[in-house]
């Protein structure tokens, strides 16, 4: 199965696949972005970011997303 998003029209989109994620943060690599989804799964303020509805679709909502970058980005500067 495979699921589009298409925003509609004015609409700015919340969630994405890891494609998408990929494109939206140039530079992240399809490793580096499964550890830190998996991460995010595994910890209660992340968690709710993201969904699985079946084992090979995942979506991951940007916001929450950005909001992970910017917790571990915390933990690496103390």
């Amino acid at each position: 199965m495979k699921v589009k998003y298409v925003p509609v029209e004015n609409a700015i989109a919340e969630w994405g696949d890891k494609k998408s994620l990929l494109k939206r943060w140039e530079g992240l690599n399809q490793y580096t972005l499964n550890r830190w989804i998996t991460e995010m799964r595994e910890h209660r303020q992340f968690k709710q970011y993201v969904i699985t509805p079946t084992h090979k679709l995942v979506f991951i909502n940007l916001d929450g997303f950005e909001e992970f970058l910017r917790w571990k980005q915390r933990i690496v500067v103390k």
